[in-house]
């Protein structure tokens, strides 16, 4: 358990190492992390830093309130909000908890045991006196190889229509040829983009995207672009009231093994069931 009071850090980043023969991920406390499938230098997802300080990360979670425009992440980076965290690695599975502006968050991130997917649940309670409008948004810098930078041109984004996901594909790379990577949401209203400049903007950072400026994100897709898979939602809640919001991101062999996927663990039935399954 790391407690993080505002303002505070470890000495150097405190890691997390999950995997199953099928995916694993590296998380810190602070909520860096990167995530490669069945080969952890051939087939990474996202960019990997190796950095032993600065705790960079290609993933990132922003949570926003819709009526004010205030934006925080519900771990320590990238968008750190006002008061403090607790971190709590465990085996398989890491939780980060945070209390801001009214909104109780509680982030779940852990990997399937017997499938290539990687979960990432947010509790959230509405702790406050009124009815809040909240958005959640993900972000995943994409590699598909090796280094980004030698498969960056190659990666080609979509969306999903059968699922509503954002899938993308590297036809020249070593692992991942003939695989498709996806990112989803659990929730039916979203939009999503696949162009890591819209979101960061001109000069941003992580810790303040141009995305967190904007009501949506454009769902600007294809070839050519500097590639990432970002997908935003946005939920309601009464006062007291909680709900669970369920990101995967993975990869699968074809289209019908994607959507498969995302019907089996894309809900939060699904989500419940692979936690479990660490569990055991």
């Amino acid at each position: 358990v790391i407690a993080l009071d505002p303002g505070q850090k470890t000495p150097a980043p405190w890691v997390n190492v999950i995997a199953s023969p099928h995916i694993g991920t590296v998380v810190s406390e602070s909520g860096s992390a990167y995530t490669w499938v069945e080969n952890a230098h051939e087939f990474r997802l996202t960019t990997w830093h190796n950095d032993p300080l600065s705790d960079s990360s290609g993933e990132a979670l922003y949570i926003r309130d819709e009526q004010t425009g205030t934006f925080w992440s519900p771990t320590p980076l990238p968008a750190r909000g006002r008061s403090g965290y607790v971190s709590r690695h465990g085996f398989g599975y890491s939780v980060f908890e945070h209390y801001e502006a009214g909104i109780s968050s509680e982030l779940f991130t852990y990997v399937a045991m017997d499938a290539p997917v990687k979960f990432v649940v947010v509790k959230l309670r509405n702790s406050s006196k009124r009815p809040r409008r909240l958005s959640l948004t993900g972000y995943w810098e994409l590699v598909l190889g090796e280094w980004r930078h030698a498969n960056l041109m190659h990666i080609v984004t979509e969306m999903d229509l059968h699922s509503g996901a954002l899938f993308a594909r590297n036809a020249y790379g070593r692992e991942c040829a003939n695989r498709i990577v996806y990112v989803h949401v659990s929730e039916p209203e979203r939009t999503l983009t696949g162009s890591r400049t819209e979101f960061i903007g001109r000069n941003g950072s992580l810790a303040s995207p141009a995305a967190m400026g904007r009501k949506r994100l454009s769902g600007k897709t294809g070839a050519g672009l500097d590639p990432c898979a970002a997908i935003q939602t946005r939920i309601e809640l009464a006062v007291g009231q909680e709900r669970e919001i369920v990101f995967i991101f993975g990869a699968a062999g074809s289209t019908q093994e994607a959507q498969h996927c995302i019907q089996r663990f894309g809900g939060t039935a699904g989500a419940r069931q692979a936690l479990e399954a660490v569990w055991e």
